[in-house]
């Protein structure tokens, strides 16, 4: 008969339903999307992105250290002279990097919530696992980088203040800066150590960024996994250098 059949089990959605139906245990409990573990991958991976973004930036603008002291001031004066551009880059990479940290945070410990015991042996996948060493030790070189990004800023931006000529113009010598900063060799083993934890955080989290956001297909994956593997390995390398060489011109 009309309106008779079978009922909607609890909890259950229909076409016909602006909301879920309550549950055995009660109302559905409804969490914001933002704190959701879907909506903490999402936004670990969109902070992510715009962190590596600026990264290929920053590093073309170190390497003019190769050009020597004039070029490297000239650079890094006119870079701070442009009105309201740098404090709005500032603001905005600090607020990605503090996102980015906090839901890092969030995700660890939220996965090792649903896995309190530890697995007896730890094994690699076989097959076409993408499981690496980079990829096991994410938090550990996260946490490093949070570390490494406040001492980086103290040491450099807020460093000492040294002057000098660039086309007639008084302006700080950062070139001095960098090179008297890495004549001291345990500064140059602590920055050669977070570059190299840079570029292996970025082997992994680049394309793990990618996937997080949906974009798995089978033919273009692996590209953006290779893609990934090989902006990593060139950005760590390329910071990696500069320590070595500002160590070596001072």
């Amino acid at each position: 008969m009309a309106g008779q059949g079978n009922p909607v089990p609890s909890g259950r959605m229909t076409p016909y339903t602006p909301k879920p139906f309550p549950t055995v245990d009660g109302a559905v409990q409804h969490r914001a999307f933002i704190w959701s573990s879907i909506g903490t991958k999402i936004i670990l991976a969109i902070t992510g992105i715009g962190l590596a973004l600026f990264l290929p930036v920053h590093l073309a603008g170190n390497l003019l250290l190769f050009a020597g002291a004039e070029s490297f001031n000239r650079y890094a004066h006119k870079l701070i002279s442009i009105p309201v551009l740098v404090p709005i880059v500032e603001i905005g990479l600090l607020a990605l990097f503090i996102i980015h940290s906090v839901k890092a945070l969030m995700n660890f410990l939220a996965n090792r919530k649903a896995r309190p015991t530890r697995y007896a042996a730890r094994q690699w996948a076989g097959g076409r696992s993408h499981k690496t060493w980079a990829s096991t030790t994410m938090i550990i070189s996260g946490l490093s980088l949070g570390a490494f990004v406040p001492i980086h800023l103290i040491q450099m931006k807020y460093g000492p203040y040294f002057e000098t000529k660039v086309d007639g113009e008084t302006v700080r010598d950062v070139y001095k800066v960098v090179v008297e900063t890495f004549a001291n060799p345990l500064n140059v083993a602590f920055y050669l150590f977070c570059m190299a934890v840079v570029g292996m955080h970025l082997y992994h989290g680049f394309a793990s960024a990618f996937s997080s956001l949906g974009v798995s297909h089978p033919r273009y994956s692996p590209v953006i996994l290779w893609v990934g593997r090989l902006f990593g390995a060139v950005i760590g390398l390329g910071f990696f250098v500069l320590p070595i060489y500002a160590a070596m011109v001072g």
